[in-house]
């Protein structure tokens, strides 16, 4: 008898824990993204997921974070078993391959519908000039963004005021007056480097290395591909001049391949002042302030343009990260619900995380207020593309790092070097 009903309370509990769990009527949404659960991104997102629940009682998310290493070989497997996450996060360099592959959902007017506006029109307008475009392909468009960089020039106006320049006025507008200023910035002893005016992220991903070479051949109207991405150009005039540029810095004697060899440019090298100007993101500032309270002050450091060519437009890039709805999904409507209403808070996530949600009028929060010169960066927009959108992105990028040490380590030809290392990515290209 006792046995009877133990199994009987056993049956009522388990019967109660399904109903609540699998509450009738509720639809299920699964959400992927690849931030740690402890860190500011995770928690952050666990609130959302819990405030949009209560909002919409008829939905129940269930969310899954998966360390980033994991986490791109984890996607691709679950989609092609028929197993994808119904609103997961995507970097747009995947964008091309993704959308090939007839992964993602266009948004249409389910996804507007969730936005609260009746057309593409309406729903650009909530956010920032560009951050759409990013997740463009052809007339459609695919992801909402909740991690956007934006990168340009960051000076350290302490070494300008020692060199006798003043930030506000002095900062170099060109590429001449780039070596110019750094003339007065570079510092020697006994005829040595001991603080680079400029250095180099040797020791970064390809990334930053399309960072210092991208944007240069962009200003003078070239590029890394052709239009539809059948051949590489980094060998034409474009190219050539664009790293003849970079490569000054160590024939003026203004960096030290040698340092910048081994040198953390971007967490550690520049904001402890061991060179005086760098390409910098957004997201810099803000972390440089707090991460090193004994070396920096509030004002140590100044967002200014990408440097150009006389007559030229500055050329400013982009990274990003976006939601995107799994084109198989059942639930579209509620995972088009939850992405607008986790990407419409862009000053909480700033306070929160310090990521950009370019909703329009991002800069104006108080969020923003966080972010020194919020304002610049938003401006610098409109002369901005993402960074080596490339459909193969790693068939591009790596060898072209590998050409570009030659060059600036190894003292290659620049020319020889471009056309050999032409050849090897338009044959990747053709695969």
């Amino acid at each position: 008898m006792k046995k009877l009903l133990l199994l009987s309370l056993v049956l009522v509990i388990s019967g109660l824990i399904f109903a609540g769990g699998m509450a009738e009527g509720k639809e299920t949404v699964v959400w992927w993204h690849h931030m740690p659960l402890d860190g500011a991104q995770g928690k952050l997102f666990q609130k959302y997921m819990e405030e949009f629940e209560a909002k919409n009682p008829d939905i129940d998310v269930v969310m899954e974070s998966i360390p980033h290493a994991q986490y791109i070989t984890k996607l691709p497997t679950a989609i092609a078993a028929g197993e994808a996450p119904d609103l997961f996060g995507l970097s747009y360099r995947q964008l091309y391959t993704y959308y090939e592959n007839g992964v993602l959902t266009p948004m249409d007017r389910i996804a507007f519908d969730a936005a609260g506006v009746t057309s593409l029109e309406e729903l650009k307008k909530q956010w920032a000039p560009g951050a759409l475009e990013v997740y463009q392909v052809g007339d459609n468009y695919y992801g909402l963004p909740f991690q956007f960089n934006i990168y340009a020039y960051v000076i350290n106006t302490k070494h300008f005021k020692e060199a006798g320049l003043d930030p506000d006025k002095d900062y170099p507008k060109t590429w001449d007056e780039v070596y110019e200023v750094a003339q007065k910035l570079v510092i020697k002893k006994d005829g040595r480097i001991v603080r680079q005016a400029i250095s180099f992220p040797f020791v970064h991903s390809a990334a930053w290395y399309m960072l210092e070479l991208e944007p240069i051949m962009r200003e003078q109207e070239g590029s890394i591909l052709n239009e539809d991405q059948t051949e590489s150009l980094v060998n034409s005039e474009a190219g050539i001049k664009a790293m003849e540029e970079i490569k000054r810095r160590f024939d003026l004697g203004v960096a030290d391949k040698d340092i910048a060899a081994v040198l953390d440019y971007y967490n550690e090298g520049f904001p402890k002042g061991e060179f005086s100007m760098i390409i910098g993101g957004n997201w810099g500032p803000p972390r440089w302030y707090i991460n090193f309270p004994d070396i920096t002050e509030e004002g140590d450091f100044k967002a200014i343009p990408y440097p150009t060519y006389p007559g030229k437009s500055t050329a400013i890039s982009t990274t990003s990260w976006a939601w995107v709805v799994f084109s198989r999904s059942e639930h579209k409507e509620a995972a088009w619900k939850l992405t607008n209403y986790i990407t419409s808070m862009p000053s909480r996530n700033i306070i929160e995380t310090g990521d950009i949600i370019p909703r329009a009028g991002w800069s104006e929060t108080e969020g923003a207020k966080t972010i020194p010169q919020a304002k610049f960066w938003e401006e610098m927009l409109q002369y901005s593309v993402p960074l080596a959108n490339f459909k193969k992105y790693p068939e591009v990028s790596e060898p072209l790092k590998r050409a570009m040490q030659d060059i600036l380590l190894s003292g290659k030809d620049i020319k020889t070097t471009l056309d050999a290392v032409k050849k090897e990515i338009d044959m990747a290209l053709e695969d």
